[in-house]
């Protein structure tokens, strides 16, 4: 008999360690590096200091599983592409979706906000993709537009690229651009930023609704802790806390 429940014992023990999550055993591994753009108000720069609601997010939910960071660093969006993509960080935010990036990235299930792309322009009286024919459209390079957008504004208009939303919006202002494709959260902060009049978003013609996602390097990240990431950020995203943090970088000053 004693043997009998020391054997069960000893089985409980075990299973009880083999279900610890895997998070659990990430915590003595090195310190994660994180990169991103500046691209507010998701991710925003203050001397040298990054931070913005996606940052806070990433930042919240590797906090509550164990694991620390080495650093958080914003650069241009094509060179932090790169830097990920060389196996020089860990982490990347906020990344849309695409097939391409699969090849070496990890997608959690769980995006970290999702947000609709729009059209902006100082006209009021565009009501869908067939209005922009002829006009001049500002996108910003390295972006990931549908294929369809970009199809159509290749063929029937006159595209021009830039490097930031900032840039286009400040062209679109001055009227060297007719209207601009850019995200709608981003959208507002950059107009209330720069102070810019007569500009409106065109919120029925959306060109995507998509995730905005930390993606998670394949070469020095596993999927089992990318899916512990996804499993916590859901979490996290059905919390007061982070609706408090949405309301406080989306909606200022609304109850």
């Amino acid at each position: 008999m004693w043997y009998s429940i020391r054997t069960v014992v000893f089985i409980m023990l075990l299973l009880a360690v083999t279900a610890l999550p895997f998070y659990a055993a990430q915590k003595t591994e090195r310190p994660l590096v994180l990169v991103c753009d500046v691209w507010p108000p998701y991710q925003t720069q203050h001397d040298g200091r990054v931070n913005g609601f996606a940052t806070r997010v990433v930042h919240h939910v590797l906090n509550g599983m164990g694991v620390p960071v080495k650093s958080t660093k914003a650069f241009p969006w094509q060179r932090a592409m790169g830097i990920f993509q060389a196996g020089g960080a860990d982490v990347l935010f906020s990344a849309n979706h695409t097939a391409d990036r699969e090849m070496f990235a990890r997608y959690p299930e769980e995006s970290l906000v999702d947000s609709p792309w729009i059209l902006w322009s100082r006209k009021k009286n565009l009501r869908s993709l067939d209005d922009l024919r002829g006009l001049k459209i500002g996108v910003v390079s390295g972006y990931s537009y549908t294929l369809e957008f970009w199809d159509y504004i290749e063929t029937h208009c006159v595209v021009e690229k830039v490097h930031s939303d900032a840039i286009n919006f400040k062209k679109l202002a001055m009227g060297r651009l007719d209207a601009i494709a850019a995200e709608y959260g981003n959208g507002r902060h950059v107009l209330n930023s720069l102070h810019l009049k007569g500009i409106r978003p065109h919120t029925d013609i959306v060109i995507k609704t998509d995730g905005l996602y930390a993606i998670f390097n394949k070469n020095t990240v596993t999927e089992k802790f990318v899916q512990e990431f996804s499993f916590r950020l859901k979490e996290y995203k059905a919390s007061e806390g982070y609706r408090d943090l949405y309301r406080a970088y989306f909606m200022p000053g609304q109850e």
